[in-house]
């Protein structure tokens, strides 16, 4: 489904990502934890363009996406081909991202309409179901400014599913809400996890990876420290570093 092998990324001398490879299966929830600065967010943004790989390749089912490496220089590929991969990747950001001069429905609709080209009823009615299925469905007529960040994050996940993508990434979604706001985002990811969606997803829950993740990983310093299924990790961590941060969130 989605596979990065050996990815690096640089910001000038700051080396983010140091060789970072993983698979990540259909159906499959796989949550990236470890320490800020790890390069878990970095990925993520590689894996949907919004960062340019120094080096590596991704592919999304079984075909290499993006840009080519041709006698060790990097070629991309045409932007409509581009633009055509990341519609099939929804992505979801800690600060929402949503057009605050447009309605919750015109937020949904507008990549269906412009970059899809579906018709506008159409896209109405699909994201009317969304906005159902996310809990929203009476908030379509209302601005980003007068819904609580909980509410902001569920507009911006059906924002996402309104271009039916194959998976959805997950940038620390509940970083930036109020504790009692976090439980009605987590809630809408589960059930999208038990609809079979597949999802990466960096976060600082680790309740919520321990319950819905088939697989977690813990990145430190850029790279892969250790990944397993959530009761390894944390019950019984392999890694010193692993289980040192582990005591740390676990003694917060």
């Amino acid at each position: 489904m989605i596979e990065a092998i050996d990815i690096h990324k640089s910001f000038g001398p700051l080396e983010v990502l140091r060789g970072i490879s993983l698979k990540v299966d259909p159906s499959e929830v796989v949550c990236l934890i470890g320490p800020s600065g790890s390069g878990k967010s970095t990925l993520l943004r590689c894996l949907n363009l919004l960062e340019q790989p120094d080096k590596g390749t991704i592919k999304l089912n079984g075909e290499q996406v993006y840009f080519d490496w041709i006698e060790g220089r990097k070629v991309p590929h045409g932007a409509k081909r581009i633009a055509r991969v990341r519609t099939r990747l929804g992505m979801v950001f800690q600060e929402f991202n949503l057009f605050p001069h447009l309605t919750v429905l015109k937020n949904i609709i507008e990549a269906p309409v412009h970059v899809l080209g579906m018709e506008r009823a159409a896209a109405i009615e699909k994201a009317m179901t969304l906005l159902a299925r996310v809990g929203l469905a009476d908030k379509a007529n209302a601005y980003p400014d007068q819904l609580s960040g909980g509410q902001r994050q569920r507009t911006a996940i059906a924002r996402a599913l309104a271009m039916d993508p194959i998976a959805m990434l997950f940038d620390e979604p509940t970083s930036a809400l109020d504790p009692e706001l976090v439980h009605e985002v987590l809630e809408v990811m589960r059930q999208l996890s038990a609809d079979g969606m597949t999802m990466i997803i960096v976060t600082h829950e680790m309740n919520f990876a321990r319950q819905v993740a088939r697989r977690v990983i813990f990145m430190d310093e850029g790279r892969i420290v250790e990944e397993d299924t959530p009761e390894r990790v944390f019950e019984h961590p392999r890694e010193a570093r692993t289980r040192s941060f582990i005591k740390t969130i676990v003694n917060r």
